[in-house]
């Protein structure tokens, strides 16, 4: 029988640590670039960044508490009256930063996905191996 190695709790932790900092820093800059797209307000990275981790954890505790689309109904709201309330817009403005963050996410995605497959399959290397 073929024995799997454990990696342990620490490098478990490490490991969910370093993810959730790039998520983060990626959401964070997702969020700052729409609003600056649609609101036009200068709001700093770090409000960004503050926003996604406010939302992640109210999104994640609305699930929590409410496991239906009425707990994820209730986080959509709490984000947009976050995002209303940082970038001093409405709710129509806070409802196209949302919109616009998933169009930017999706170019975001799009990009880093070009960018990890052109990186790995480099054609005169991947011949030899």
């Amino acid at each position: 029988m073929v024995s799997i190695p454990s990696l342990g709790i620490g490098s478990l932790l490490i490991g969910f640590l370093v993810l959730f900092i790039v998520y983060m820093l990626i959401i964070g800059f997702v969020l700052w670039m729409a609003g600056e797209i649609v609101v036009g307000r200068r709001v700093t990275f770090g409000q960004a960044l503050g926003i996604a981790g406010a939302g992640t954890f109210l999104i994640g505790g609305a699930l929590f508490l409410l496991p239906s689309l009425l707990g994820l109904l209730l986080g959509f709201l709490l984000l947009l009256a976050i995002i209303r309330h940082y970038f001093k817009t409405g709710w129509l403005g806070a409802f196209g930063v949302t919109i616009m963050s998933v169009i930017v996410g999706v170019v975001v995605a799009f990009v880093l996905g070009s960018l990890a497959v052109g990186l790995f399959s480099i054609p005169s290397i991947s011949r030899f191996i």
